[in-house]
């Protein structure tokens, strides 16, 4: 007779933490099913569940410790152990610190389903500031740092039952993985036909196509139509008059900054007639309670990033905070934070001020992580409650100017794990170069990625199914949401793939001394620093499986006295208020930074009519598409089946006058470079925009110069720009969503017996 066993996981293919009930006979995987006691997906799984099975036993997956012994993307390995691996990396890290110092070794992550704080003590307890790239860039991270700054932490999820009035801004939950709060939208639609739904978007989404109202806004001016919904909202004294008059800072300088952009001229910057504008804005103050959640749209749009994102919190802020079905704050709980595990306080001053980019751009970095830390502690009694991996980012231009010149000292090292940069960062052609000019290169990934393939070592990842988890709802940790949900390995870890807290306690074991590994890596296993996280919670890594902790989160708490020190809570900001007008972001640069203003795209038709001229069309970048996530799962039939190829969206008559039909094979061209995808026809878009599709490469094309993976072809960002004087001034945000582009048929591609 059989063994069965029946294991209780979490799915990591997205962020939605989605319960998974596992069967496992005599050891192996059999089934997989939505589990209905988690309380987040109540028994519901995506597609994506699908083939998770076939992933974790893949052709394509790594399995072994790998180091390269021909020349760099030679496709030349050879096996090692996970010991002598981690012992040779552990020399070289110490002779790059010896040498240039720990500063010269750089970290790139992927999302925040797999950095969590283990990279964070690492850096930290090596010297070197440039802890975060990649994801936390472009991506939640901006709007984390954003609303710290603000109301003093991240807005955490809500119940969409108790929600009148929806804004998707920028945000499609039907694609972009976030599936438990897709289904808690169906659901309250489904249920209550009096709920509003207003979408902001330069697409015909799924959600945008059943709207109240849909702005159609010419991409990039999402600042400028949060402005004017301010204007709407505070002239018609349509706010929240005594939330606004006893919790803000700075809100009659945001009166008078508004008053800058009536409807008429939005209508002229956003290209959205101004009756929409103002029916959205008045839908959005009236149908209380009303929800906006964070869309990843203005994480990426470059120059107005950091202040389109501070225009929607001071829109969230109009209609009050802490209220039921808005918008509202974990209150402090006893899980710890990530950050106090990553130890930030470990790290000297002298390094922090050497993180690249921060003098510049040090909104995002290591001097505004300080100062909202400095603030939030007095309500959440932790010196770091933030994570340190989430909001203190180093810039990729200034990381590619140090790999390029040397300035201001120079990098020679990479640890990279389950990131793709290839895919993730701006101007690929850039990543490529700045690659292969690095001493030492090390990828602790689930697949050859391209990145992967131009590595030294490579070190195998154990993923979900093989892992235990510990996360919070809407990700950053469970501390600052309030909840925390524990997942159990299915089976263990298949082949030599270790998860995340063993490759980088096995790290550190090669590189640091045994005195300092006994004292700062003492737990063996992931599942004892689960454990440490949540003994202050008064439960343990397994105990939060069967008992989620769920920690109470009181309507309008911010009024309540804090029990240890018998003060109001307030907000995490240094003026216990709500700030329009942030006082960390006047102290770090000026009072015209402090209040939320827009700014043209720095390549547009307004901005560069020269360059619209030559390249007549909008592109935006980075749309979605299911069953994949970002980059992820290109290698599996599961998916590429379903969606084998590359599209983007184009207008019928923009199509006809470029003589392009749809599912022609075309160039998308912009100043800085090209790739190919195909044409999808479709009326929605405006006749002057193109949307392109991001995260694509060709697993299935040699893992050797000069193909590794297809990185080049179909890839968005072979268009897009990484020059520091084009990035979001106060963040160092750089551009993935933006760009004047031309479109032309690819009857002249050198390679098409590749694509049928």
């Amino acid at each position: 007779m059989s063994n069965v066993e029946y294991k209780r996981a979490l799915c990591f293919a997205s962020h939605a933490n989605c319960g998974v009930r596992a069967t496992v006979e005599d050891g192996k995987i059999t089934k997989l099913e939505g589990d209905p006691e988690c309380t987040v997906s109540q028994g519901r799984v995506c597609e994506r569940m699908d083939f998770q099975l076939e992933w974790l036993d893949h052709p394509k997956r790594c399995n072994y410790p790998l180091k390269r012994v021909g020349a760099r993307g030679s496709g030349k390995w050879e096996r090692l152990t996970w010991d002598q691996a981690c012992a040779e990396i552990g020399e070289k890290l110490r002779y790059l610190a010896d040498e240039y110092g720990p500063e010269s070794v750089i970290f790139s992550h992927g999302t925040g389903r797999t950095d969590e704080w283990y990279e964070g003590r690492f850096f930290n307890l090596y010297g070197s500031p440039n802890l975060a790239m990649g994801g936390s860039e472009i991506c939640w991270c901006p709007t984390y740092t954003n609303e710290s700054a603000t109301y003093g932490q991240f807005a955490a999820a809500f119940t969409a039952a108790k929600t009148g009035c929806v804004v998707l801004w920028g945000h499609n939950p039907a694609q972009s993985g976030d599936f438990p709060e897709h289904w808690g939208y169906q659901d309250l639609f489904a249920n209550d036909p009096d709920a509003k739904l207003i979408v902001v978007d330069p697409r015909c989404t799924e959600y945008a196509a059943n709207a109240d109202v849909w702005l159609r806004l010419r991409p990039g001016t999402d600042g400028a139509m949060a402005m004017g919904w301010m204007n709407v909202i505070i002239n018609e004294e349509l706010y929240d008059k005594e939330f606004v008059e006893a919790w803000t800072y700075g809100f009659e300088d945001l009166k008078k900054a508004v008053q800058a952009y009536p409807p008429e001229k939005v209508a002229e910057i956003c290209w959205v007639p101004a009756e929409k504008i103002v029916k959205a804005a008045r839908m959005y103050a009236t149908c209380l309670p009303a929800y906006l959640p964070w869309g990843l749209a203005t994480d990426a749009i470059g120059r107005n990033q950091a202040q389109a994102n501070r225009a929607k919190a001071c829109l969230k802020a109009l209609i009050g905070i802490n209220k039921a079905g808005q918008t509202y704050l974990a209150p402090p709980n006893d899980v710890l934070p990530h950050a106090t595990f990553e130890m930030p306080e470990m790290l000297p001053k002298s390094q922090r001020d050497k993180q690249l980019g921060s003098d510049r751009f040090p909104f995002h970095s290591w001097p505004s992580y300080q100062m909202i830390s400095d603030a939030q502690s007095r309500v959440f009694h932790h010196p770091y409650f933030l994570s340190q991996n989430a909001t203190c980012a180093q810039n990729w231009c200034a990381v590619s100017e140090a790999i390029r010149t040397g300035k201001p000292y120079p990098v020679k090292g990479l640890i990279a794990q389950a990131s793709n940069p290839f895919s993730n960062l701006s101007n690929t052609q850039d990543v490529y170069e700045c690659v292969k000019l690095l001493d030492l290169v090390i990828t602790h990934e689930y697949t050859m990625t391209p990145l992967a393939m131009l590595s030294d070592y490579v070190l195998p990842a154990a993923g979900w199914l093989e892992r235990p988890q510990l996360w919070g709802v809407g990700g950053g940790g469970p501390c600052i949401t309030g909840v925390a949900l524990t997942g159990e390995a299915a089976v263990p870890p298949l082949y030599e793939r270790r998860d995340n807290y063993e490759f980088w306690r096995s790290l550190a074991e090669g590189t640091f001394d045994e005195e300092t590994c006994e004292k700062y890596w003492s737990w063996q296993t992931t599942e004892e620093a689960y454990d440490a996280m949540l003994e202050p919670q008064g439960t343990s890594a397994r105990g939060a499986i069967t008992d989620p902790v769920f920690n109470p989160s009181p309507e309008e708490w911010h009024k309540m006295s804090d029990p240890k020190t018998g003060q109001l809570y307030g907000f995490g900001t240094p003026t216990g208020k709500v700030e329009p007008r942030s006082t960390i972001i006047e102290d770090l640069f000026d009072e015209k930074e402090a209040l939320p203003y827009y700014e043209e795209p720095f390549e547009s038709p307004i901005s560069t009519p020269d360059v619209a001229e030559a390249f007549p069309l909008i592109l935006t970048a980075g749309s979605r598409v299911m069953p994949y996530y970002h980059s992820e799962y290109r290698q599996v039939n599961g998916c590429r089946d379903r969606y084998p190829e590359p599209h983007f969206q184009i207008h019928p008559e923009t199509a006809a006058n470029l003589g392009i039909g749809d599912g022609m094979w075309c160039w998308i061209e912009t100043r800085r470079g090209r790739c190919l995808q195909k044409a999808k026809l479709d009326a929605s878009v405006s006749p002057y925009t193109v949307a392109a599709q991001h995260g694509w490469w060709f697993p299935e094309l040699p893992e050797s110069e000069p193909w590794l993976g297809g990185w080049f072809m179909s890839n968005i960002n072979m268009c897009t720009d990484n020059d520091p004087d084009n990035c979001c001034r106060l963040s160092g945000v750089y551009n993935v969503k933006l760009a004047q582009c031309n479109v032309h048929r690819a009857d002249d591609v050198p390679f098409r017996s590749l694509f049928g």
